[in-house]
């Protein structure tokens, strides 16, 4: 039976899918459901002209986000694991080989395993940085593209994404990167530097709804892409052949458009709150970080300055990680995360495979005092 719980949870699994969301965004996707609800490039109405244009606009939000031109290739989906299987089964074959990090997520390294490929890793430090110099001397002859994660939902690390897009452009690879812990906290200029393709999820750092996300390509590059899958998309019916012309070729089927709807109110707010969004995490991660320190009965992982993201990973030293996250759970109401986070890599670089790691990860709308009752929570449960 459901245990319903009589005072508020506080939750710290935001890396997993930030909530609440942004506000405005339930009330965008019942708005779309009740009072819309036409489907994409079928419906011979104003309504579906209206979500054409309202896609459009979603669209160049995001462009606008990443410092891309061009909304024609920014492709909506469920989400950056999709994202990524689209981008690499639709450029890399059995046997090529990729460069990735060393503490990538399993979205990389399982469709890695899956199509086939060849890779090899950068090295990494303890607290999981990636050595980008090790870079060039991994490339061979059979060498595709460069695949990285910029920022760890494990070791809350991010990368220096524009030394990597140099270093990409240097050796004349693309380079396709995971944003996922990343947006829209780390500043990307996509064009500037050159990025081959961009993936995205929706329901995280940009707060809108589960099942949504996206990639944003270069026009050459994704020209050069086959379509993870094939079918309607209200274009060239008369035609056997995907379409090529943007963004059907990579859009067939319909769209989860109440989602979507969620992510433009999303997205909107995101845009018009950035800087502020992005001072209350600095300060989440300052008041969470230097807090977790001072515990005794408490290791903290991963980057410890306050240029990182806000994935923090911790491990009891006298008690197992999983009663620890079950006590915090059950004595005092606190949603957080344990376990392995679909990233083995990065528990093996920074020593805790296979135990892994509990991790606590506010988002914008987490309070202060929260975080302090957190933090009284762990000292009662460790001492």
């Amino acid at each position: 039976m459901e245990k319903r719980y009589t005072v508020p949870m506080i939750y710290l699994d935001n890396s997993s899918t930030s909530f609440p969301k942004a506000p405005g965004v339930a009330e965008r996707v019942f708005d779309f459901l009740s009072k819309n609800g036409r489907n994409i490039n079928r419906t011979t109405s104003e309504k579906s002209y209206e979500t054409v244009n309202d896609m459009i606009s979603l669209r160049m939000e995001i462009s606008e986000l990443i410092g891309h031109c061009g909304e024609d290739t920014v492709f909506l989906n469920s989400g950056l694991t999709e994202s990524i299987n689209t981008v690499m089964r639709g450029f890399l074959s059995e046997g090529d080989h990729v460069i990735t990090s060393a503490t990538e997520h399993n979205a990389v390294m399982r469709t890695i395993s899956s199509i086939g490929l060849d890779y090899s890793t950068t090295g990494a430090d303890k607290s999981g940085r990636n050595n980008l110099d090790d870079i060039p001397a991994l490339k061979k002859k059979n060498t595709k593209a460069i695949v990285f994660s910029i920022a760890s939902n494990v070791t809350g690390v991010i990368e220096d994404v524009e030394k990597l897009s140099s270093i990409a452009d240097e050796l004349k690879l693309p380079l396709i990167i995971d944003t996922a812990q990343a947006l829209p906290y780390v500043d990307i200029k996509m064009d500037e530097w050159k990025i081959s393709a961009l993936c995205f999820s929706g329901h995280k750092g940009l707060l809108g709804p589960e099942g949504t996300g996206g990639f944003v390509a270069t026009k050459e590059f994704a020209q050069r892409l086959k379509p993870l899958y094939t079918g309607g998309t209200g274009s060239f019916s008369e035609s056997f052949s995907q379409p090529e012309i943007f963004p059907d070729k990579f859009e067939s089927g319909t769209r989860n458009l109440p989602g979507l709807y969620g992510l433009y109110e999303s997205v909107s707010y995101v845009k018009k709150h950035l800087k502020e969004l992005r001072e209350k995490e600095k300060r989440n991660i300052i008041h969470l970080l230097s807090g977790l320190l001072s515990i005794d009965g408490i290791t903290v992982f991963g980057d410890k300055s306050e240029k990182r993201n806000a994935a923090i990973s911790i491990s009891a030293k006298n008690m197992d990680n999983a009663i620890l996250a079950e006590r915090l759970l059950e004595r005092h109401q606190i949603e957080t995360r344990v376990g392995l986070h679909c990233a083995a890599t990065a528990h093996k670089v920074i020593g805790t495979y296979p135990e892994g790691t509990i991790r606590l990860s506010p988002g914008p709308f987490t309070k202060n005092d929260e975080i302090e009752e957190t933090l009284e929570a762990i000292r009662e449960e460790t001492r």
